[in-house]
């Protein structure tokens, strides 16, 4: 399996999702973290969602490899 996708399946199991956040009438848009109900909103805005859909793949990642014992420490 993907790793990427692994740490999302992982993270999602853990209840901890990460998604991204539009901005009224912007094309930027912020990444927020929901860890078991713990909000953490990104201090910087994202270019435009395709930018925002990378980080938040690298987010999961490196959440994964936080939290979990499986995960590899990068």
């Amino acid at each position: 399996m993907n790793v990427y996708l692994q740490a999302q399946s992982w993270c999602l199991e853990n209840n901890i999702t990460v998604y991204i956040v539009p901005i009224k009438n912007k094309k930027e848009c912020f990444v927020e973290i929901n860890d078991n109900g713990e909000l953490i909103r990104s201090p910087q805005e994202y270019v435009n969602q395709s930018v925002a859909s990378d980080k938040i793949w690298d987010l999961y990642l490196y959440l994964y490899n936080q939290k979990s014992k499986h995960g590899t420490k990068n």
